[in-house]
């Protein structure tokens, strides 16, 4: 009986190990039919790999498609608003240096961006009076006047100091901008010369006067920051006559600050 037991036991066991080693049906077994192994071919894996990242890539387009582009929607309302960041005539690069401008300038070179400020609105205010219409007229005349009587101010007190000024920028790109304004007003007439003018304006003394403000917080010339304050007044007339001309901003659009 004993014997019998023993018999009995090893085939179990000599089972059992086949079972393992040899059975395709075994769901533990190496060999199992359905099992994946590192021995998948490479050609199957490649092209399920592919499969999944072009999924990805799918997927990634729709939501690009789906999101709005930058610039694809500023409308001719924030174009047109010089105190907007996507304003038509912004300058961005000389700006930047501007305000490089403002907290590194000396009392001359305060003076000489006066100066060239003073004969750049002269000569609009001459094309104002050529191109636009009467509505704009008045403006230029006062324009053309004001800016005259503060330039001989700005060039007395360089004199007195001995500082040369130069009528056109230093830097070229200055130079270039200041042309391409002055020939495109040149080349408007009536209600469009008057929107552009008038734009040109609002933007250009705006930011005229927060330079000189900043020059007056760290002043370096009494000289200088004395014939700032006699200025102020008059660019701050002309900057909010020059927002009436423009007229009332579209609804439901504040200006940018």
């Amino acid at each position: 009986m004993n014997r019998f037991l023993s018999l009995a036991a090893a085939c179990l066991l000599a089972g059992g190990a086949w079972a393992q080693q040899d059975n395709p049906d075994n769901p533990h077994s190496t060999k199992n039919k359905d099992r994946q192994t590192a021995n998948v071919p490479t050609s199957q894996t490649n092209a399920q790999t592919d499969a999944a990242n072009a999924a990805d890539t799918h997927n990634s387009n729709d939501k690009n498609a789906a999101r709005p582009q930058s610039g694809t929607n500023i409308d001719a309302a924030e174009i047109n608003n010089p105190h907007s960041t996507n304003y038509k005539d912004r300058d961005t690069a000389g700006g930047d240096m501007d305000r490089d401008m403002m907290a590194n300038a000396t009392p001359q070179m305060q003076l000489q961006k006066l100066h060239v400020t003073n004969l750049k609105e002269i000569d609009a205010g001459r094309l104002a009076e050529q191109n636009g219409t009467a509505k704009v007229k008045d403006y230029a005349r006062m324009l053309q006047q004001d800016h005259r009587d503060a330039d001989a101010k700005v060039m007395a007190l360089a004199q007195k100091k001995g500082w040369t000024l130069s009528d056109t920028p230093a830097k070229p790109e200055k130079q270039q901008k200041m042309q391409m304004e002055k020939d495109k007003l040149s080349s408007l007439k009536d209600a469009e010369f008057d929107r552009t003018f008038a734009n040109m304006m609002a933007h250009g003394h705006r930011h005229v006067i927060e330079m000189a403000q900043g020059w007056k917080a760290n002043c370096k010339d009494q000289d200088v920051c004395a014939l700032i304050d006699q200025l102020m007044p008059k660019l701050q007339q002309h900057q909010q006559m020059a927002e009436k001309l423009r007229g009332p901003m579209p609804q439901g659009r504040a200006p940018q600050q």
